[in-house]
């Protein structure tokens, strides 16, 4: 089966940078946990953020069967 490239993030965390594909996250809070404690960032607009295809898997998002490390699974990084 042939990966395909995903899709850029649509919004971005102003804290952590974690990004997200899901338009209803856009203006809430961060869901990312470090240490045990919640982030405590929202997710803003990422369409402005210039966005580079992750090189370690090419934009698709894994390497091999794992989800990749560089990019976290997005297949994008800011």
């Amino acid at each position: 089966m042939a990966l395909s490239v995903k899709p850029k993030p649509l919004a971005v965390c102003s804290v952590c940078q974690m990004p997200s594909v899901r338009r209803e996250d856009l203006n809430h809070r961060c869901r990312s946990t470090f240490q045990g404690r919640r982030c405590y960032g929202t997710f803003k607009s990422g369409v402005t953020v210039l966005w580079d295809r992750c090189e370690s898997c090419k934009g698709h998002g894994q390497v091999g069967t794992q989800p990749c490390a560089e990019c976290h699974g997005f297949g994008w990084r800011p």
